[in-house]
């Protein structure tokens, strides 16, 4: 029963997390539609951030989960599996739902003099694994 209740902890907590990390998105482009002074590029690379280590965070969850899941198919059989695939697909879809707001966020108007430097913290989001602006 403990990894049961382990299992769904670790599904409960990445859907939390992908939860609140999609509101911070949306928080974002209602303050700043468009780049169009340092200080929106800066608030964007503060999210750029804080989204790439929830990724990786979300990363750790998920292959643990994953693991947790096995144990427990090789555990309980096909009701395991069912349960972790409804859980893996719950998760998947609020990263598809997720993934929408980061697109509109990697694809802001921006100002003269601070459009390289804003696709290049877009490349670096989508591209690497951790921030290096």
């Amino acid at each position: 029963m403990t990894l049961w209740v382990f299992f769904g902890a670790i599904y409960v907590v990445a859907a939390a997390v992908s939860l609140w990390s999609r509101a911070q998105v949306i928080r974002f482009l209602e303050g700043t539609p468009a780049i169009r002074s340092t200080a929106d590029l800066e608030r964007f690379k503060e999210l750029a951030r804080m989204e790439m280590h929830l990724a990786l965070a979300m990363i750790v969850l998920l292959v643990t989960g994953l693991a947790t899941g096995l144990v427990l198919i090789r555990r309980h059989g096909v009701a395991a599996l069912l349960l972790v695939l409804l859980a893996n697909a719950l998760v998947l879809g609020l990263g598809l739902f997720h993934k929408g707001v980061e697109e509109k966020a990697r694809n802001l108007r921006t100002a003269d003099g601070l459009d390289e430097e804003y696709r290049q913290v877009c490349r670096t989001w989508n591209k690497k694994p951790l921030p290096d602006f």
